[in-house]
């Protein structure tokens, strides 16, 4: 007699974003809350379709670089030289990763980094490069100097911005960390498979050519067969300690997704009282929103 093998579960898919962490004006909490909310809808709707982490990932993630208000694609910041350079990473269970560095004028770098992850060649392109290559395949490009980035580019065009003062602009971040702001995405599908997604127009302001924590595996953006994290917040000290990697071993080591996730902003905190976010998903569908600043804006479907 034979028995029944038994079937096989479909998971619950769950999705979280988040549009930055930081200090913001309280008249901008409210339009920054309802963006990702949009994104989360945009996201959650392929997960309802059946469509794949990966697909829900890059969805909600380019609707959250169409968002103005948001520090991402059509909302980046301007560099000290007066130019957006956008970064972005994503990342799947499976292993596979997409990275775009400092991409000029790119106004949905979460697709070109998509485009590299299905390549399973290079995971990483940068500069006028990433976006000739984003050109052939037919991306958007464009101008990315809303009018809010532009008034507060000129409102922190300082002496040392403009003489490209490295030193001096070096000493000034340390003094006082400028407004933060990145945007990103992590979801899990029916299949039980998990994608992670971040992006950001950096540092307003900072020395051209600048690069934190989004673009870089592990440290902005990890994923694992067992959680995915997005991060925000002061992109060196992410960069330093790789906080995404970190969490996604220490879930792995058997710490649940909360304890781990407080783990990580622990020792961001002990690392110059440094300011970050994150969203993390497990495979069991646990969702955490967590940071140590005054406001993170972020939405959940599960």
């Amino acid at each position: 007699m034979k028995t029944k093998k038994p079937k096989a579960t479909a998971n619950k898919p769950a999705l979280v974003v988040h549009g930055g962490c930081g200090s913001v004006p309280r008249q901008e909490e409210a339009p920054r809350n309802a963006a990702c909310e949009r994104a989360a809808q945009a996201g959650w709707k392929v997960l309802q379709a059946g469509g794949s982490a990966l697909d829900a990932v890059e969805t909600a993630v380019r609707r959250l670089e169409d968002e103005p208000l948001l520090n991402a694609g059509t909302g980046s910041y301007l560099q000290a030289d007066g130019v957006s350079r956008v970064d972005a990473s994503l990342m799947d269970s499976r292993s596979r990763a997409g990275c775009v560095v400092q991409a000029p004028l790119l106004k949905n770098p979460i697709r070109l980094a998509r485009y590299i992850l299905e390549q399973e060649a290079h995971i990483m392109l940068s500069g006028p490069e990433a976006v000739q290559l984003a050109l052939r395949l037919g991306h958007a490009t464009g101008v990315l100097a809303r009018p809010a980035k532009i008034a507060y580019w000129v409102e922190h065009l300082n002496e040392s911005c403009q003489e490209l003062d490295y030193a001096a602009m070096a000493q000034e971040w340390k003094n006082t960390h400028p407004r933060l702001g990145t945007v990103g995405c992590v979801a899990l599908d029916r299949t039980g498979r998990l994608a992670a997604g971040t992006s950001t127009g950096g540092t307003g302001q900072c020395y051209p050519g600048r690069v934190g924590d989004t673009p870089v595996l592990g440290a902005g953006t990890y994923c694992t067969r067992q959680a995915g994290v997005s991060m925000t917040g002061v992109g060196e000290r992410v960069l330093v300690l790789l906080s995404a990697k970190s969490l996604c071993d220490r879930v792995a080591d058997g710490l649940p997704l909360q304890a781990a996730a407080q783990s990580v902003l622990q020792d961001l905190e002990g690392l110059a009282k440094a300011s970050a976010g994150l969203i993390a998903l497990d495979v069991s569908g646990t969702i955490v929103e967590m940071k140590n600043t005054a406001y993170m804006a972020y939405a959940v479907r599960r």
